[in-house]
């Protein structure tokens, strides 16, 4: 009997420490709703990806190529199917690279 009451007392003690991590699992998820809902308003569009890189080229710090790449990988993505491979991305680099030349830097750093 004594065992049965002493086993009592520690469940109802564990009481409000239940309530308290439902309380908090409660606001956590509320918050989490909250945060989805303004990540979901903030998200970029391609369309804004694509104006900020019209502006870089406008400012000149993209070149015409550089544009036109950024631009195809772009509609690429949107047309992309799933199932479609990321090795098209990648070819459609290659192919298109931008040629080597003089006025702008080739990004490549020397190893000391």
């Amino acid at each position: 009997m004594d065992e049965l009451l002493g086993l009592t007392i520690r469940l109802l003690q564990l009481v409000p420490y239940c309530a308290v991590l439902l309380i908090l699992m409660a606001v956590m998820w509320y918050a989490a709703r909250l945060i989805r809902a303004h990540l979901s308003k903030t998200e970029l569009r391609p369309v804004d990806y694509l104006e900020s890189f019209r502006k870089l080229h406008d400012d000149g710090k993209l070149t015409t190529e550089e544009f036109r790449i950024i631009r195809q990988l772009v509609s690429l993505q949107l047309t992309r199917s799933p199932d479609k491979p990321k090795s098209d991305y990648y070819s459609l680099l290659n192919k298109n690279s931008p040629s080597q030349s003089t006025d702008r830097p080739s990004g490549n750093i020397p190893k000391n």
